[in-house]
């Protein structure tokens, strides 16, 4: 039997984008799905169109609340899954994700947390960019704060799925936080479990002027200010001194070897097969780097 998977969308007056991410969850047609949408009180079309699907969501919310990680811990409090996730209202899943992260925490007991190659799409929902290579993170770096803009790189929050008791034990969500409250949750993920990762896109984030992420940046970015304030800001002083530089902090990021375990679907065996294997904590190769530039 398939492990029961619990999804939370929390949306914001996101009409124009709720419809597409609803059915990236539901077409997949996993067997033991529990789809929760927590709605901030929106005043666009947006309940309209979380209506039409309501008899295939387990929960439905519609009311004002604190800020989108209050409305998320909200929906994990209702959330029974063995395994957790939230996707935001404007980005998507993939057409196997649910049935290849079920493959993965069904066959590999240890593994408390996943993530997948980045990946994303333009306002339209057409693919713009795919990373070139799934990175290796250390449980210490995402622990001390340092997977974040200028050092290591953010964690994309989408593709991220985890064991319930995971969540739980680490305290869930602090909803003291209004834009980094992924950022410092996989902070004490990280002081509980390591993140392994699958050489696979399991979501796409879509880039839009008007995303949370964009308007949103410097709130942000005070908020991870706010969650490092205890800890070493760099790795190390060279870091340090090439902060400000984006080439150097990719060349950095290259040069940045993690000993850790990632999984890869095997074309001989048609299985999916880990390894652990010493890699770069760059999303990058060589040539996506410059292609980027």
């Amino acid at each position: 039997m398939s492990l029961k998977i619990s999804v939370v969308t929390v949306c914001y007056n996101m009409e124009a984008y709720i419809e597409e991410t609803i059915l990236s969850v539901l077409s997949q047609q996993y067997d033991n799905l529990e789809y929760i949408i927590i709605d901030g009180g929106s005043t666009d079309g947006t309940m309209s169109v979380v209506n039409k699907y309501r008899d295939r969501l387990a929960v439905v919310i519609s009311e004002p609340d604190h800020g989108m990680y209050d409305a998320l811990k909200k929906g994990f409090s209702h959330a029974t899954g063995d395994i957790l996730a939230w996707i935001n209202a404007d980005d998507r899943y993939l057409p196997w994700t649910l049935a290849t992260v079920n493959r993965v925490f069904s066959t590999c007991p240890e593994i408390q947390w996943l993530g997948g190659r980045y990946a994303f799409v333009n306002e339209d929902g057409m693919f713009s960019q795919i990373f070139g290579k799934t990175s290796l993170r250390r449980q210490g770096d995402i622990a001390n704060g340092w997977c974040r803009e200028g050092v290591l790189g953010p964690l994309q929050q989408e593709s991220m799925f985890w064991r319930r008791e995971l969540y739980f034990e680490s305290g869930g969500l602090d909803t003291r936080f209004r834009y980094a409250g992924d950022f410092e949750l996989w902070m004490r993920f990280a002081q509980h479990a390591p993140l392994v990762k699958i050489d696979l896109p399991l979501s796409a984030f879509r880039r839009r002027a008007a995303s949370l992420s964009n308007s949103g940046h410097d709130k942000y970015t005070q908020e991870v200010e706010q969650c490092i304030a205890d800890k070493g800001k760099y790795p190390n002083l060279i870091w340090r001194l090439c902060a400000g530089s984006s080439i150097l902090v990719q060349i950095l990021r290259k040069l940045r070897l993690c000993h850790g375990r990632i999984l890869y679907y095997d074309i001989t065996s048609q299985q999916l097969k880990s390894k652990v294997i010493w890699g770069s904590a760059s999303n990058h190769t060589l040539n996506s780097l410059l292609l980027y530039r």
